[in-house]
């Protein structure tokens, strides 16, 4: 692991047609290291003689004039020895009056000290003092002074006695003065750099905004640039607070200006730049920052140097100003998307230079896919890229490529695109889309592309005139592969939402549905539907998100029979309920399961009055009642009907109905978990329905059992 940046002397230069990707872990907005996460390390060290330099580190000697110091003694000591040196010349040649008695054996001893591994406070408060003295007015002296403790501040033991004596705090208002030359500036950026390396209690003392403007303005000239950049990383590397400081004190805006200036190119230094920009583009108003500020951060993918570790902070970063009105404006107008896809193929070729790892290259595609997610996802976007547009074309193009990421990605930018009724109709009458979609994910593809995929075939069944062509045995095949397998259970409900978008309002799909998995009658597939595979996986998945999916689709499938039964012979109605009730035996479960529960409302309410429908057929009595023997489930109804709560239940107690008849009431759009009046309706909703239920159950008693058919009563007698 590389040390921090211990700088040398003399350096230089959410729609819900929204197709999203599957969450991943959280991006943290701390600086990254361009190689592995900073664990309060980063740079490697760089002399003052060029020793121990590699090939990043060499640009940042620069020629600022070597002082003549004992080379014999270590650095520590030879600091002192150096400034005795100095001190005596200020005094000999250039007449300045230190007005400190002995300080020849003052520095003697701290040098002595030093090479006995102490670290004097004092000696340093007192070395403060005599700076103080060649300061008024600046001399060369002070000048070489300063470049001593530069290079003394790279010995990590004296680093927070720097801090602690004030020489840090003298240095940082030497960098407020706007008139100070660049032979003093230098080392004195180089020692507040070096000071603040993995030391917090220096960090603090150098983000004063005061000396966070002054560091910040150092980036308007090209020729301190590198030490600049280098100070500044030292300073936020790790470090949240700065971070913020820098952030909010219009870092972005300067580092996008010293980008953009002709003169300066930023070689290796990249790497730093970009860490730099990914922290001071989060959660920042850039209102103010210069209207190039995205193109500038666009153009970094095209440094030659640019490594995939570079590229991700640079993604970060545009994700980032994407954020901002003017700036997603900017990057549709200016058709910058494919700049990203045209980093997200290169990222595929081996021959691109520095792609080094397998690992960052998927890192840095998932950034771009995020990121190309997001934007898509506005209207602008879609208004822009219209279904005939060349980007169209080559996402389609790229459904059918062997890299996974163009998959995830053509799936997530097609899917956004698709918002309106007629995008997506024309995409599967003209395109046929959903085929290809099919097909990808007959091939059982990986986790990501599987939710893309899913994600995307949903919203293209959103238009009923969909739902028929998208719907067939194929599909259903295709679909119920991800309920008998051990997947992500994010994917098994995507698959589900899929399902239950393709069952609404299309009785064909019902039908589909409800088909047998082997038409051969001796096999025991024959009396197994793919209904029954979705029933297996809500008995076997924990993911309460998927459980309740799968009630949902149940109900959409008891919503569909009845508003479809007055347009079906008599007997094509029988034979649909007779499989449906006849061959699934649990199909009531997941509705007891919603309407057991308290936390959703809305979903609570659609339980309802999916099992009053299911109540309404004889042959739907029987599911239903077996699953209201259930303690929690009776005990739910109970507190429905009578508004007292039962085995802890708590409820508000529902209006009741202003007529004696019990009718059907369809569950609220809305629903709050607080007790305001539009709960309250729901409420009433829900205990009409479920006294529907009760008398349904009752009207077929045959069917269910006495005792049961007692309690009923009783419960309705209340």
């Amino acid at each position: 692991m590389e040390s921090e940046h211990d700088i040398s002397e003399a350096s230089s230069q959410e729609d819900e047609r929204r197709v999203r990707t599957s969450p991943t872990s959280p991006t943290s907005n701390s600086i990254q290291h361009p190689e592995t996460a900073l664990d309060r390390t980063g740079l490697g060290s760089i002399s003052a003689d060029g020793e121990e330099l590699d090939a990043n580190q060499e640009h940042l000697l620069y020629a600022f004039g070597q002082l003549s110091v004992r080379k014999d003694l270590p650095m520590a000591e030879r600091m002192f020895a150096s400034l005795e040196d100095v001190f005596q010349s200020a005094v000999e040649t250039n007449g300045i009056d230190l007005d400190l008695p002995d300080w020849h054996n003052r520095l003697r001893r701290a040098e002595e000290n030093s090479r006995q591994g102490n670290r004097d406070i004092d000696n340093l408060k007192w070395v403060r003092t005599a700076l103080d003295r060649l300061r008024l007015p600046v001399s060369e002296d002070l000048t070489q002074a300063a470049n001593i403790l530069a290079n003394g501040s790279r010995d990590a033991s004296w680093r927070l006695p720097f801090g602690q004596s004030g020489l840090l705090e003298f240095f940082l208002d030497i960098s407020k003065d706007e008139d100070v030359e660049d032979d003093l500036l230098v080392p004195t950026l180089r020692l507040i750099g070096n000071c603040c390396v993995d030391t917090d209690l220096n960090r603090e003392l150098s983000i004063s905004p005061e000396y966070v403007l002054s560091i910040i303005r150092q980036l308007q000239n090209t020729e301190l640039a590198a030490i600049t950049i280098s100070v500044i990383y030292n300073i936020c590397s790790d470090y949240e607070r700065a971070q913020h400081t820098f952030r909010t004190n219009g870092l972005c805006s300067a580092l996008v200006n010293l980008l953009a200036d002709p003169t300066f190119e930023a070689g290796p230094l990249l790497p730093y730049i970009c860490n730099l920009l990914s922290f001071s583009t989060q959660q920042s108003d850039l209102a103010d920052s210069p209207s190039h500020t995205l193109e500038t951060v666009i153009q970094l993918l095209h440094q030659p140097d640019a490594k995939p570790s570079d590229m991700l902070l640079i993604i970060q970063a545009i994700s980032a100003l994407l954020q901002q009105e003017r700036f997603r404006s900017q990057f549709v107008d200016q058709d910058l998307v494919n700049v990203l896809l045209d980093v997200l193929v290169s990222s595929y070729s081996y021959e691109v230079p520095n792609l080094d790892s397998e690992e960052e290259r998927s890192l840095l595609r998932n950034a771009i896919s995020q990121t190309l997610s997001d934007i898509s996802a506005i209207g602008m976007f879609a208004r822009r890229y219209t279904i005939s547009s060349p980007l169209v074309g080559t996402l389609i193009q790229w459904l059918s490529s062997p890299h996974e990421q163009l998959q995830i990605s053509s799936c997530l930018i097609l899917g956004n695109l698709a918002r309106s009724d007629s995008v997506c109709v024309e995409m599967v009458s003209r395109l046929l889309l959903h085929q290809k979609l099919l097909e990808l994910l007959q091939d059982q593809p990986n986790i990501q592309v599987a939710y893309a995929a899913l994600g995307f075939l949903r919203n293209l069944a959103l238009p009923t005139g969909n739902k028929g062509i998208i719907g067939t045995q194929q599909s259903m095949e295709t679909i119920s592969t991800f309920w008998s397998l051990d997947l992500d259970p994010q994917v098994q409900h995507a698959s589900v939402a899929l399902l239950r978008q393709l069952l609404s309002h299309c009785i064909g799909n019902v039908r589909w549905l409800l088909e047998s998995l082997s038409p051969d009658q001796d096999s025991p597939a024959h009396d197994k539907t793919y209904l029954s595979l979705l029933l297996l996986l809500f008995g076997r998945t924990d993911d309460v998100s998927t459980r309740v999916e799968i009630g949902r689709t149940v109900a959409t499938i008891c919503r569909c029979i009845a508003s479809s039964s007055q347009g079906l012979p008599p007997e094509s109605t029988s034979a649909i309920l007779h499989r449906l009730y006849g061959m699934h035996a649990d199909i009531a479960r997941p509705l007891a399961m919603m309407i057991s529960q308290s936390r959703f409302p809305v979903i609570r309410s659609e339980g309802w009055f999916a099992l009053a429908l299911m109540a309404r057929s004889r042959e739907g009595t029987v599911p239903v009642s077996e699953a209201l023997q259930q303690m929690e489930v009776f005990g739910a109804l109970v507190t429905t009907i009578t508004g007292q709560p039962t085995n802890g239940q708590t409820t508000s107690t529902p209006e009741r109905p202003r007529t004696g008849s019990a009718r059907l009431s369809g569950s609220s759009s809305g629903g709050s978990e607080a007790r305001s009046e539009q709960e309250r309706e729901m409420l009433a909703k829900d205990r009409e329905n479920a006294l529907v239920l009760v008398n349904e159950l009752l009207r077929n008693t045959v069917r269910i059992d006495f005792l049961f058919t007692s309690i009923l009563r009783r419960v309705l007698s209340q």
